[in-house]
């Protein structure tokens, strides 16, 4: 396999790279760090339903949307990158999802054991350490190739990321803020002192040697050559505006274990803001709201106590609303049909 250790590189080639050699069939490890921020969206996501363009705009952040699925990421030089791309019928990838990230992340989960850290895999691709994630990793198949894609927090800034992300409320902003702050973690928080980029790398290459056979490489012209090609698709704006995923709601995910949703809920008497955070498919905390403020407050607080701690199935949830005695019996089904997600992705 080639490494191509590349230390701090533009902050464009940090994510066409692993592309050109997918494209180009070449089984890579890359290590990197962007030398400066950027806005990357998953291949599935509605870039204009996830991101504050004027925000990133004015804060001088470029977009990039990578063939690769996942979420919105962003991505600056306190993060080291890891991409991994092995031909899909490489005998060594198993076939499992579960399976293909655990072997793949081995390394990682030793590099951070090397810093003394008790990391975990949650899966399916979450590396957590102290409840908290300190790396999140996606895969996909590009061309003949499949690839994985994660990064190491080194820091991380909060504010930043709450601000570049397009939300339905300032409340919904703040809510996201706070499960970032409470579900996310650093190299830097967890060791109590600045971690180096090359303390990392260097730990990342000697266990990622333990797993693979590697010989280092430098891009070539062949490389060079499929990135040129390839640069003006990811660059153009059809590229990056193609449509993708809508929900009929917003979610946000923030880790494995922690999705933020609002949803706009049209009731015959009158339309509620419903803003969730989820586990597991499970209600952990809710706040209800009337526009209209025609249903009183008390019922809206006895709707959110029912509902608190309910999985997201139809039939729960409608008996939680109806136990609530907050809604007429047809409101507290459009509640509960409307929250449980049914008919709930627009093609």
């Amino acid at each position: 396999m080639e490494f191509y250790n590349l230390g701090t590189v533009p902050w464009f080639e940090s994510q066409v790279i692993y592309h050109a050699l997918a494209h180009l069939n070449r089984e890579a490890l890359i290590l990197c760090t962007p030398a400066t921020p950027y806005v990357c969206a998953g291949f599935h996501q509605d870039i204009p339903s996830e991101v504050d363009l004027k925000a990133c705009k004015e804060l001088g952040f470029p977009l990039f949307r990578r063939e690769v699925g996942g979420g919105l990421v962003f991505l600056d030089h306190r993060q080291v990158f890891f991409q991994v791309v092995l031909h899909r019928n490489n005998p060594i990838i198993p076939t499992n999802r579960e399976l293909f990230y655990r072997k793949l992340l081995e390394p990682v989960v030793q590099t951070l054991r090397d810093f003394n850290l008790a990391v975990e895999l949650r899966s399916p691709c979450d590396l957590i350490v102290n409840s908290k994630k300190i790396s999140g990793n996606g895969a996909g198949q590009i061309g003949e190739c499949n690839v994985l894609v994660g990064n190491i927090l080194m820091d991380f800034n909060f504010e930043v990321m709450s601000s570049i992300i397009r939300v339905p409320s300032e409340d919904f902003r703040q809510e996201y803020l706070y499960q970032m702050q409470a579900n996310l973690t650093t190299l830097q928080s967890e060791m109590g002192r600045a971690v180096s980029r090359e303390e990392v790398i260097e730990r990342l290459k000697i266990n990622f040697a333990r797993a693979f056979s590697l010989t280092s490489a430098q891009p070539d012209n062949r490389v060079l050559e499929e990135i040129r090609k390839l640069s003006p698709m990811f660059q153009s704006k059809e590229w990056l505006m193609e449509a993708g995923r809508r929900l009929l709601y917003r979610e946000i995910k923030v880790a494995e274990n922690c999705y933020i949703r609002e949803y706009q809920v049209s009731l015959d008497i009158t339309d509620l803001t419903c803003r969730l955070v989820l586990a597991g498919q499970r209600i952990t905390k809710i706040a209800l709201s009337d526009s209209n403020r025609l249903i009183p407050p008390l019922l809206l607080r006895r709707l959110e106590y029912c509902l608190q701690g309910k999985k997201m199935d139809f039939n729960t949830l409608n008996e939680a609303c109806s136990e609530a005695h907050a809604l007429n019996p047809l409101n507290a089904e459009i509640l509960a049909h409307t929250l449980s997600g049914k008919n709930a992705v627009e093609t």
